[in-house]
């Protein structure tokens, strides 16, 4: 059963500080499964980031609205991820050491994929790829 109270978990600890801000304003939601003690969801009200495994192992994004084209898929990611949560995704990908995106791109999805090169990407240079595609 999912729930708002994260445990003293270190990829908690993480997640919380990576989106502090975030998460005091209510923007983003930090969310934990009981029924699995290592996987936790940022969830804000176009996304949800699922991280899973201690050291991270899995991840991968969904959108409530999920385009069918790649261009598509990558502009609604850069729509949907303003610059504050893209910040903490770099912060929590930073301290987790490229564990975000290597746990994304290993995701077998294309939409995970494209978020893990917009977390290692300016924008600017994410919007161009998609101009290209």
């Amino acid at each position: 059963m999912p729930t708002h109270d994260a445990p003293e978990h270190p990829l908690a600890e993480i997640l919380r500080t990576a989106f502090a801000p975030q998460l005091e304003s209510g923007d983003v939601d930090l969310v934990v499964f009981r029924d699995d003690v290592s996987a936790f969801e940022i969830q804000a009200d176009e996304w949800t980031l699922r991280l899973e495994g201690w050291p991270v192992a899995t991840g991968f994004i969904a959108l409530d609205d999920e385009p069918p084209s790649r261009k598509e898929r990558q502009v609604a990611l850069a729509a949907a991820f303003d610059d504050q949560h893209l910040a903490g995704l770099r912060d929590a990908n930073s301290l987790l050491d490229n564990a975000i995106v290597a746990a994304l791109e290993d995701s077998g999805d294309e939409l995970s994929a494209l978020l893990a090169q917009l977390i290692a990407v300016s924008g600017d240079d994410f919007q161009a790829d998609a101009e290209e595609s």
